[in-house]
């Protein structure tokens, strides 16, 4: 190894060439090259630096795969790996299509008071006798944008996609040819202009979906334009998707998966734990998360804090964190239901998966085995709306207990600060 970074010192190798320098094929593997060729160049790094890391030279993550004879590495020009503190809330008992029974729940995250807040969420729904969840939607998006000659003809070609004609079937077809999971499900034309977005909606099964749905879109765009020359592809994605951006399209229309929470909690539960009432919760959830929200122009954003809880799931269980941002759209409500507290939230676009990116590596894997979701499921797509509900169980089980804090005047600011600095 030691050729190799004197080669990388002088300029002679880029540090994504070293993998190609360590491994010949024939002594040892894929994996064990892809790891020493991130100690080489974080080796490299320390001596251009003049400075150490070994917390990151001990975090090592193996993201090699060499699947059918093709090496990848994972990520590009790895050095190590980041460390982010683990805790675990829960058991949470939830009573949902694909997660039933009660389930552990990961939390990946630097802040105080976090996993303490879910945890005391998830008390008070497991002595309500659980949380109730539904996937309701199950769609990856992907939104080419084409070209046209004038808006008649952008005009015609949405109507032949609507009607679901010869041209629809044929471009079905081409986008399914090389799956073995996905399906498509829906074109959604838009016109603007002389631009047409076709939002392709894909059924993508246990992975999340988003590398499928691109490469099968662009196989049925080949057969449009194929058949109307006068079509041209501008981009494969024309953010109709709407990926890693929050828009009110995937509010509207669904991405990922869409799941309903709901749970029933008893007024004498809300004021033994919070010392409020359903009164003053249901007030609160409706001045800060709808007239609030409103007042500050968000178009997704009606919760308390839904961003909390995705990004510590995220991070735990190997998703995009990218996706944090359209995942957190989430609508909480809270309304007195005779003299007890419903309290429910809707997830129109959490997108996430059990197989495929980061969610069969290291500490990701060991996460969504404590949740019994890794890998595929029975059904193309079981386990990754199992973890999609125990997502909405944990998310709610924070927003009710943030919501509690919030509906007892000071105890937000008091709790914060005696979990973050001991006082």
């Amino acid at each position: 190894m030691d050729d190799i970074l004197a080669k990388l010192e002088k300029g002679e190798v880029k540090p994504y060439e070293v993998e190609k320098l360590v491994w010949d094929g024939k002594e040892g593997t894929w994996e064990e090259a892809c790891q020493k060729s991130s100690d080489v160049r974080l080796k490299f790094l320390e001596n251009k630096t003049g400075k150490r890391f070994p917390g990151i030279a001990a975090a090592k993550v193996n993201t090699a795969s060499n699947r059918r004879g093709s090496p990848t590495t994972g990520i590009e020009q790895k050095i190590g790996g980041a460390v982010v503190p683990l805790g675990i809330a829960g058991p949470v008992r939830i009573e949902g299509q694909y997660a039933k029974g009660e389930f552990w729940v990961p939390a990946a995250t630097n802040e105080a008071a976090l996993v303490a807040g879910m945890n005391r969420g998830i008390k008070l729904i497991n002595k309500s006798g659980g949380i109730r969840t539904v996937v309701n939607r199950d769609v990856m998006t992907r939104a080419p944008a084409l070209e046209t000659p004038d808006v008649e003809k952008a005009a015609s070609l949405c109507e032949e996609i609507s009607s679901k004609g010869e041209l629809y079937k044929e471009m079905k077809k081409a986008a399914e040819a090389e799956s073995r999971v996905s399906r498509l499900v829906n074109i959604q034309p838009f016109q603007l202009g002389r631009v047409v977005y076709l939002r392709f909606c894909f059924q993508t099964g246990d992975s999340m979906g988003m590398n499928s749905a691109t490469k099968y879109s662009a196989n049925a765009i080949k057969v449009l334009t194929g058949k109307h020359k006068w079509a041209r592809l501008l981009t494969l994605t024309g953010n109709m998707c709407m990926d890693k951006k929050a828009g009110h399209i995937n509010v509207l229309l669904g991405r990922g998966k869409s799941v309903e929470a709901e749970v029933i909690i008893p007024r004498e539960l809300i004021e033994k734990t919070y010392s409020t009432t359903p009164e003053d919760m249901a007030r609160v959830s409706y001045v800060k998360n709808y007239q609030g929200s409103c007042l500050a122009g968000t178009n997704t954003g009606y919760n308390l804090n839904t961003s909390n809880a995705i990004a510590a799931l995220f991070i735990a269980t190997g998703q995009d964190a990218a996706q944090i941002v359209e995942s957190s759209s989430c609508f909480t409500r809270a309304e007195v239901h005779g003299k007890d507290l419903l309290f429910s939230i809707t997830l129109p676009c959490l997108e996430v998966a059990t197989v495929g990116g980061g969610t069969g590596f290291g500490t990701a894997k060991e996460c969504l085995d404590i949740l019994g979701c890794s890998g595929p499921g029975k059904k193309p797509g079981d386990n990754s709306r199992k973890l999609a509900e125990i997502i909405a169980a944990a998310v709610a089980a924070q927003e009710l207990n943030l919501l509690g804090a919030q509906a007892n005047m000071y105890e937000l600011s008091d709790s914060h600060i005696k979990m973050a600095r001991g006082k």
